[in-house]
């Protein structure tokens, strides 16, 4: 299968869809182009991503259909010329033009993820921050680049609000400390950080991205085959069921809000005072 481009037919495409392992491996390689950094616009995410994942399950269904091939198994990676950014996350300066960008955009992103029937593995392959850690944690699993490989939600450092649903995705795949150090510090994690606290399954220790994106090709091959009875979506919409409804809700987008809240809170506090002083 030739590699197949999204937007369909676009001179420079923002996403491919290959079979690295050759045609009736099941294995697809969904590689996100977005240069420089893979941030998650809203265009990018319709036109793209969301188009691509449609293409790679009804491919699947397809291969059942035409050779009994029911196994499968898919690869999210960044871009492979430069290998700098798995994903960079949201850009905020964007998202007054898209006030439903969560509800209609990022949120389906996250939980078409969180639900693909197949099994989904991040191969994380430069730097994954914030909005792109969190899809990367919506995926099942997290093959992570050893070299050049940091991991942060960063929100904390630049006034920006965590929504409700980020929280849900990472509330349903970190512990409880872990969490807290992620959300409330702003740690910046190291590949071997990352593995040690769960937020990553397996480092890859021989350096660059392509030796990743080989392992999580590897590891699709070992776990193709637990789709096959159709049942994968079922048990992680019963798994995510919490985190799934979440994301289900509209979250319009905010922007400044805590710091509207403190300064609010501020004035409260001064009347507060000066009632306390009558």
């Amino acid at each position: 299968m030739a590699t197949v481009s999204f937007p369909r037919k676009a001179s420079t495409p923002l996403a491919t869809v290959s079979l690295p392992l050759g045609q009736g491996s099941n294995v697809w390689l969904l590689e996100m182009h977005n240069v420089p950094d893979n941030r998650l616009l809203p265009e990018f995410i319709k036109q793209a991503l969301l188009p691509a994942l449609d293409y790679i399950e009804l491919e699947w269904h397809r291969a059942g259909e035409k050779s009994g091939n029911k196994a499968g198994a898919l690869v999210l990676t960044g871009e492979r010329k430069v290998g700098k950014f798995f994903s960079n996350g949201l850009q905020l300066d964007c998202l007054l033009e898209y006030p439903t960008f969560f509800r209609d955009y990022y949120y389906v992103l996250l939980s078409r993820l969180l639900t693909f029937p197949l099994h989904t593995i991040a191969a994380i392959n430069g730097h994954c921050y914030a909005g792109g850690l969190c899809v990367a944690l919506a995926c099942d699993w997290r093959v992570c680049r050893n070299d050049r490989t940091w991991m942060s939600m960063n929100e904390a450092l630049f006034g920006a609000q965590i929504p409700a649903g980020m929280a849900a995705v990472l509330s349903a795949r970190l512990p409880p400390l872990v969490l807290r150090k992620v959300l409330l510090t702003a740690h910046k994690y190291t590949a071997s950080e990352a593995l040690s606290e769960g937020i990553v399954d397996e480092v890859v220790q021989e350096q660059g991205g392509e030796a990743t994106i080989k392992r999580a090709l590897d590891k699709a091959v070992e776990l193709k085959a637990l789709a096959e009875t159709g049942v994968l979506r079922a048990m992680k919409e019963t798994l995510y069921a919490p985190a799934l409804a979440q994301l289900a809700q509209d979250e319009p987008v905010k922007i400044g809000g805590p710091q509207l809240d403190n300064e609010r809170r501020f004035k409260a506090l001064v009347a507060a005072e000066g009632m306390a002083k009558l």
